[in-house]
């Protein structure tokens, strides 16, 4: 099986897109946790609900348009950019782009209104935010990450935005699990046994697929949830990059689709 489907328009896509970070500077989201925000945090609120940032949405829309245009360029996300779906973004009152932006920015905003407005799919609208925010969410994380132990988070979802993990990876000598949140590029350290959707701990209740030709990836089944998890194993590979992991193994999805299962944090791929 081909692992590295479309490999060269995605890397032509991620390397335009990380052109595009370079503008996002005076975008950087700072924040100074209070001790009440930081017991929020430590019982279980991730740190975008206890202190959300002020988001600068102009300059967001500006990014979000952009990032738009690179998928329509490089053919990247679950569904093609149509021009349509492009004059509908440009044609958005001020206060609708406002709006617009402020609902991307929430793991749960309303994301299937501005769907029906565009007339563009969800899970398009959902991966081009995905994209757009991820620099923002990456430096408010690092901040926030340097105020609070990490290691006393115990929670399957992100500590950062709260977004449910994208892909896991397993590292060090011993293997321990990591988890990732594709959002805002957090990883942090989470049991090894169980489902990290439905919280299952149940060992019989979980199985794996691994692949002869590509002996790294990991395909974790849950069978209450019917979810997967791609996991990478760091002790086989090395030390890999799983943002681009994510992109690049959209066989991984379709094997697993194809069997009956659905991504954990319900995304449609590449």
């Amino acid at each position: 099986m081909e692992i590295k489907n479309n490999t060269e328009k995605l890397a032509n896509f991620y390397l335009e897109v990380m052109e595009l970070e370079n503008d996002t500077e005076t975008l950087e989201w700072k924040v100074v946790l209070d001790p009440q925000q930081i017991k929020q945090w430590e019982q279980g609120e991730a740190a975008l609900a206890v202190a959300p940032p002020e988001i600068e949405w102009e300059k967001v829309f500006e990014r979000f348009f952009s990032v738009a245009r690179s998928c329509q360029k490089w053919q990247a996300g679950p569904q093609p950019v149509s021009d349509a779906f492009l004059k509908s973004l440009e044609e958005l009152a001020e206060s609708q782009r406002k709006e617009f932006i402020t609902s991307l920015f929430k793991v749960d905003g309303q994301i299937g209104k501005w769907a029906r407005l565009l007339g563009a799919p969800v899970d398009l609208l959902d991966f081009i935010a995905l994209v757009t925010f991820r620099p923002f969410f990456k430096t408010y994380g690092q901040a926030v990450l340097g105020q609070v132990q990490l290691n006393d988070w115990m929670q399957s979802h992100c500590p950062v935005c709260g977004d449910q993990p994208t892909m896991a990876k397993l590292a060090g000598k011993e293997g321990y699990r990591k988890l990732y949140c594709g959002r805002c590029e957090t990883e942090w350290r989470y049991r090894r046994i169980g489902c990290p959707y439905c919280k299952d701990e149940n060992a019989s209740q979980a199985s794996f697929i691994t692949l002869e030709d590509s002996k790294q990836y990991r395909i974790y089944l849950c069978e209450r949830c019917k979810s997967y998890l791609k996991t990478v194993d760091e002790r086989v590979c090395g030390e890999v990059d799983l943002f681009c992991e994510d992109l690049a193994t959209v066989e991984l999805d379709r094997l697993a689709q194809a069997e009956g299962y659905q991504r954990g944090d319900r995304r449609q791929q590449v």
